[in-house]
């Protein structure tokens, strides 16, 4: 079993206006996702967490893949911006995106809108936007089955 912590669109909030049971949080999870938008913020996480901090690129930033997948405890997990898949209107492209890959989950930002959603055979896992909405996600993978919940740092 293994938790994780999904943040997105933190456009550049710094550590410093992170809440302090948020950053507690990341310290205990076993990962933390950083879906993009917020190159400098990824830049520090990725500082003090190391091996066990993933992200992707955003449309606002220039480092990191624009998407990737992971197998964690067994959940195979397509991470993206979803800018390129038009994710404000609708999650059919990315929806074959996760089928090309085999992937049972997607994990994606964006659209700053928090969301947990299973749509035929893919659950998606949008944490919205910590800096604008206050809002992430917090999930537990384990033996190929993922657990999602909304969070907010304001509750």
């Amino acid at each position: 079993m293994k938790t994780l912590l999904i943040i997105s669109d933190t456009h550049n909030m710094g550590l410093s206006s992170m809440p302090e049971r948020l950053l507690t949080a990341m310290d205990e999870a076993d990962y933390i996702l950083h879906l993009g938008d917020g190159e400098a913020d990824i830049r520090s996480l990725q500082s003090c967490y190391g091996g066990k901090f993933l992200f992707v690129r955003g449309n606002n930033d220039t480092i990191g893949e624009k998407e990737r997948v992971e197998v964690i405890d067994g959940c195979k997990i397509l991470l993206t911006h979803g800018d390129l898949y038009n994710v404000r209107t609708r999650l059919e492209k990315l929806l074959a995106r996760a089928r090309e890959e085999g992937a049972a989950y997607v994990f994606f930002g964006h659209t700053h809108t928090i969301l947990v959603e299973k749509l035929e055979e893919v659950t998606f896992v949008n944490p919205g936007s910590l800096r604008y909405k206050g809002s992430y996600c917090y999930a537990v993978a384990d033996k190929g089955k993922l657990y999602a919940v909304k969070a907010d740092i304001n509750s």
